[in-house]
């Protein structure tokens, strides 16, 4: 009898055990792995490698999760009827099957995947023992797993990283500032230059063959701290000056100075220029300011800020305060 009590309860527990490590595993989310990884814990590396071969890791927990059930109630039935006969089939049946319900499905499953990330990394180096100890069988049931399978699965696209922020949001671990930012983040590769740009009739420039005299009666009236330089034609883009150096020159004393010397080069875009490329083309080349072309004809003017309000929302200066 206490032989018979031993086999049912190993039966169960084990069963209980990868029952857990089963909905553990698959309930453990890749960015929960690899938000582990990055801290470091114990047996994360290991759980990055189990979900980067899946199908791998769910054929070796069905082999041995099989084994045991199948194994189990075969040895618990014998060892029954050595005991008490044939006529305990019928209740060891029932034992068994409503154990399994209850000690080797319900619980363990719930406890496993509420407890996902901790049970995971901590089973993913066995299992990785295993599908190398089990290898010739596994890798030939992977392989005709594999042939059913078509098609891929998309993870970590940008309708589901939006839908964490919500998740995160609705659970107060993300602020709304940052879910605004975030959301406003996706949004930036479908606004291009010309979406954002200040339009050419609104462009505010300093002719190239101005004087320093000149070009500052501009910056006093505007307040703007870059002005594209414009040659003879209308499109003649020459590149820009700096208030700043404009101001100098003048408290210098060389009124009368050309402000040519003082020309810049700015960058030209096209229109159809992503403001995600924009951004990472200001900040590669140091720049504050472009042109927008289209076949050599100038559209518009775009800054830094123009591409940060798409972001953050309207900046206002001082000079914006009425």
């Amino acid at each position: 009898m206490l032989l018979l009590s031993f086999y049912v309860l190993m039966f169960l527990l084990l069963s209980g055990l990868l029952a857990l490590v089963d909905a553990a595993v698959l309930s453990v989310t890749r960015a929960e792995t690899e938000e582990m990884v990055l801290q470091k814990k114990s047996g994360a590396v290991w759980l990055q490698a189990v979900k980067k071969q899946m199908t791998r890791a769910v054929v070796v927990i069905v082999i041995v999760t099989n084994t045991i059930n199948v194994l189990g109630p075969i040895l618990v039935g014998q060892k029954a009827v050595e005991i008490y006969g044939n006529t305990v089939i019928g209740v060891i049946t029932a034992v068994l099957t409503l154990g399994t319900i209850i000690f080797s499905e319900i619980i363990p499953k719930s406890l496993g995947a509420h407890y996902a990330p901790t049970i995971s990394r901590y089973a993913a180096p066995v299992i990785v023992g295993l599908w190398w100890g089990l290898f010739p069988i596994v890798i030939l049931l992977e392989r005709m797993v594999v042939l059913l399978q078509r098609g891929e699965r998309h993870i970590g696209t940008e309708t589901q990283i939006r839908s964490l922020v919500k998740l995160g949001l609705q659970s107060g671990r993300i602020e709304p500032d940052e879910s605004q930012l975030i959301h406003q983040a996706f949004l930036l590769n479908d606004r291009t230059a010309a979406d954002i740009m200040t339009r050419r009739e609104n462009v505010v420039t300093i002719p190239a063959n101005a004087t320093i005299r000149e070009a500052a009666q501009t910056v006093f009236a505007h307040e703007f701290s870059r002005y594209p330089v414009l040659g003879e034609e209308s499109d003649d883009i020459q590149g820009m000056v700096l208030s700043r150096q404009i101001l100098a020159r003048l408290a210098d004393g060389s009124p009368d100075a050309p402000v040519k010397k003082l020309i810049q080069p700015v960058p030209r875009v096209p229109p159809d220029m992503r403001s995600d490329a924009l951004l990472a083309m200001f900040r590669r080349r140091k720049v504050h300011l472009a042109t927008v072309h289209d076949s050599g004809r100038l559209l518009g003017l775009v800054t830094l800020e123009d591409v940060l309000e798409e972001l953050v929302g309207e900046i206002e200066d001082e000079k914006d305060v009425p």
